[in-house]
């Protein structure tokens, strides 16, 4: 999806939120909704602001983000303007890692439960 920006004959400017589809070679667009029109400059920044937040919440709700992230990072366009701010992934060092399997999850949980104190000993053949 994308923001399509036109003028028209009168000077105004629509704002539309496109999407596009590929069938083979061929590009299909559609437009997705219509924001508004913008008779200046500062119509047109807020228009597109708008439909920004339209994007990230449809992206959101087709596909949703976990509640430990935000929509916005992860479907916005991140503008990350200083070199330092990155991360570089090659500096990246694990620092902890943590593996519980199936056995120790349920083993505990079985244990909490008190299911082992009920059936005692029950692996032994008498």
């Amino acid at each position: 999806m994308f923001i399509r920006i036109k003028e028209r004959d009168n000077g105004k400017k629509s704002i539309q939120i496109v999407s596009t589809k590929r069938d083979g070679k061929k590009i299909f667009q559609k437009i997705f909704r219509y924001v508004g029109t913008a008779c200046n400059e500062k119509e047109e920044t807020e228009l597109k602001k708008l439909a920004e937040t339209i994007i990230i919440d449809h992206e959101n709700q087709t596909n949703p983000v976990l509640p430990c992230f935000s929509a916005k990072d992860i479907y916005g366009k991140a503008n990350i303007s200083n070199e330092e701010d990155r991360v570089k992934i090659k500096n990246l060092r694990e620092e902890k890692r943590i593996i519980e399997g199936i056995e120790d999850i349920f083993g505990r949980l079985y244990s909490e439960m008190g299911f082992d104190r009920l059936i005692k000993n029950t692996n032994k053949i008498n």
